[in-house]
């Protein structure tokens, strides 16, 4: 087997790092920046602290902190406008996936035409962009900032452009004031991308070394920081994990854990970390059939023993207990806690198997209509 595998985007990783920023910009040759976060951001009082750093490095900057959770391509169109408007030189996102996400998506509108459904395609198009991107994420889940995606919702439904970044400051300090529910969340997003990445078809050795790590400092990290998030161990930690797990999935691309994720977003427009792992367990035991050495890795990952014995249904039932262990560490609620029924997540599947064709390819087991049912239903009824 030949294995082809690549870091996207160069990293700037540690506590502190943040402060770096003003002469990276000036390094990039940029003058104005346009900073682009959202309310948790600054409510945080992250932005004073960034446009300080910029300031002092004499770099100006202009401001967009209208991002939304799942942003569309209207929020990504009138963030590019903006940016004509001020003609800024270099793109900054403060914050989560969506800052991040909307930031990539408008970069390649600066010197394109809007709006951005016209580069919306299938196949993917990757696309350059004439303006530097940074990315500082302030949580520790998406891996935004290592990827080649921005996500965005495009009528009603996830979707993506396919660009990079140009430099990633992961600074754990700036995660500290996320709330518990949103660390769980984004901490149980990453390790969803670390165990698809490990599992998908088109795996490789440098994203199976990445995520086998990253699976394993989320599984002893998470919990510690949900019950105290300014736990500098844990924080510092998780923040690489997430970083680990992006950069492995970037390569080998998510699967069908992802494929139910979004099947759950289409119909209830609940936090994406949270769609993802309250269908992991399942999706893991279902994938256990067709490649149980890598479920077995997972597992051993998060330190399972084995006895060796295991057929790869025993081996997919260890690991999916071990996966609901982990969610009820972090206070993750059920499905039917979180006010929704058997029925209704059943009725996903049409959804779910019609998103994200080319990510059903990368799952170890045939994506079925049935095969989603029974984890929608498994997932509901499995994690009380």
């Amino acid at each position: 087997m030949v294995s082809k595998y690549e870091q996207l985007v160069p990293v700037l990783f540690g506590d502190g790092a943040i402060e770096q920023l003003g002469e990276k910009v000036k390094e990039f040759g940029c003058k104005k920046v346009l900073c682009v976060f959202d309310e948790g951001v600054k409510a945080a009082g992250i932005f004073p602290k960034v446009e300080t750093i910029l300031k002092s490095a004499g770099v100006h900057c202009a401001v967009f902190d209208k991002i939304q959770a799942d942003p569309s391509e209207e929020l990504v169109n009138e963030c590019a406008q903006f940016a004509r408007d001020e003609k800024v030189d270099c793109f900054l996102a403060i914050g989560g996936g969506s800052s991040m996400d909307c930031t990539k998506a408008a970069s390649l509108l600066m010197d394109r035409p809007l709006p951005l459904s016209q580069y919306i395609t299938d196949p993917p198009v990757f696309y350059s962009h004439s303006n530097p991107v940074i990315l500082v994420p302030t949580t520790s889940g998406t891996g935004s900032e290592c990827t080649h995606v921005a996500v965005i919702t495009y009528k009603g439904t996830k979707t993506g452009v396919f660009l990079r970044s140009n430099l990633a400051i992961v600074d754990p300090q700036l995660t500290y004031t996320v709330p518990p529910t949103v660390t769980a969340n984004t901490g149980l997003d990453a390790f969803c991308h670390a165990a698809e990445a490990v599992t998908a078809n088109d795996w490789n050795p440098h994203s199976e070394l990445l995520g086998l790590h990253a699976i394993g400092l989320i599984a002893k990290y998470l919990p510690t920081a949900v019950k105290d998030g300014r736990n500098a161990e844990a924080r510092h930690n998780l923040s690489l994990a997430s970083n680990f797990a992006g950069i492995a999935f970037a390569d080998t691309g998510c699967h069908l854990g992802h494929c139910l994720a979004d099947g759950l977003s289409a119909n209830f427009h609940t936090p994406h970390g949270y769609n993802c792992i309250v269908c992991d367990a399942e999706m893991l035991a279902a994938c256990a059939v067709g490649t149980p050495e890598k479920v077995k890795l997972v597992g051993e990952a998060m330190g399972i023993r084995f006895t060796g014995k295991e057929t790869p249904q025993e081996l997919g039932t260890k690991v999916a207990e071990e996966v609901r262990k982990l969610m009820r560490a972090c206070n993750v609620k059920s499905l039917k806690a979180s006010g929704f029924t058997r029925e209704q997540l059943v009725g996903c599947t049409d959804m779910c198997m019609k998103l994200n064709l080319g990510l059903q390819t990368l799952s170890p087991v045939p994506v079925t209509s049935k095969l989603v049912s029974d984890i929608y239903a498994k997932s509901f009824e499995n994690y009380q």
